[in-house]
């Protein structure tokens, strides 16, 4: 298995960027695409640049949060960044050499309760986002990729995994070699709350709109393998039809310590990443993403992972400088 290149960028506030450099051999790959195939690992992560989503890009306030972001690569060569942003909702941000960005708009027009987002593009030019809600998970479509309506309110009901109380996560999805879709999200983080041990859960669909449940967990406590605490994951497919997730641990664990407090795993926080040989069902052998010195321990949180226009691996996640917010 070739060895794989990371690049890291920081992101002010809760974002710090990472570039995973993996070449596909093409520089035609169409970015954020379900059907997108991604070199395989093992990954490492290299610094690239600092603090490219801020909370002065959007208007936001210091200390308020920038947060939860998912990349597309345009037809023209630019990437394109959506990222949820405290009193503002899904913010927009374009770039031309994925460091530097500049404000483009609102994909909402204003904050309507739609969080975590991750954009797909669809076969047909148009763009699809999911969106953490009050409901579970939201479906919404344009046509620009800049201008987004909601078509359910709920395509993945929260209602349908009944273990997660608090809400789903945004969700990652994939193309499976049948044709079908896979989408991956965790149960919610409960504000003020925590930390708390987390799930993965997935679910399937023919068309992107009406989802059905999967049965059992992907990752965490009662998954068939990997039982440590997962969240907000990403997710990739290979060459081999096996599928690859990113997600964070926050080291929380089952149960309470001696002194009633949540027992924690510290060492164990961070991004890890796993892969599947059964279609993205059972998920085995993980690894810890090793980041530059510069970060904190626990940097990682809320990962998305796409392809640029020279097929390499870029991948977004969280991060927390007391300075900005997180």
């Amino acid at each position: 298995m070739r060895k794989t290149i990371a690049t890291l960028a920081t992101i002010c506030a809760t974002i710090w960027l990472s570039v995973l450099v993996l070449t596909t051999g093409s520089a035609t790959v169409v970015s954020a695409d379900p059907a997108d195939v991604f070199p395989s690992g093992p990954y490492a992560a290299t610094l690239i640049g600092e603090k490219i989503l801020y909370p002065d890009l959007f208007g936001v306030s210091k200390g308020l949060p920038v947060a939860d972001v998912t990349g597309v690569l345009l037809p023209d060569g630019k990437i394109r960044a959506y990222v949820f942003a405290q009193n503002k909702g899904i913010v927009i941000a374009d770039s031309t050499d994925g460091v530097t960005f500049s404000f483009v708009g609102n994909a909402f027009g204003s904050d309507k309760g739609q969080g975590m987002p991750r954009a797909v593009k669809l076969s047909d030019g148009r763009f699809r986002m999911y969106n953490m809600t009050s409901f579970g998970v939201s479906c919404s479509i344009s046509s620009d990729g800049l201008n987004f309506a909601v078509e359910k309110d709920a395509c993945i009901s929260s209602s349908s995994f009944p273990s997660a109380k608090n809400g789903l996560s945004g969700a990652a999805l994939i193309k499976l070699a049948d044709g079908r879709y896979r989408a991956y999200f965790s149960d919610m983080v409960k504000a003020g709350t925590g930390p708390d041990p987390h799930q993965v859960y997935s679910a399937t669909s023919a068309d992107g709109l009406t989802w059905t449940a999967d049965s059992g967990l992907r990752i965490g406590t009662g998954a068939a393998s990997l039982t440590r605490s997962a969240e907000h994951p990403a997710a990739i497919t290979h060459a081999d039809g096996s599928v690859t997730l990113f997600y964070y641990d926050n080291g929380a664990r089952p149960g309470l310590d001696s002194a009633g407090k949540q027992n924690m795993a510290q060492n164990d926080q961070g991004l890890w990443y796993s892969t599947s040989k059964d279609g993205g069902l059972t998920f085995s052998n993980e690894y810890k993403v090793s980041f530059p010195s510069s970060f904190a321990s626990g940097f990682g949180n809320d990962p998305d992972v796409f392809l640029d226009k020279s097929g390499q691996m870029i991948l977004w996640a969280g991060g927390f400088d007391h300075a900005y917010g997180g």
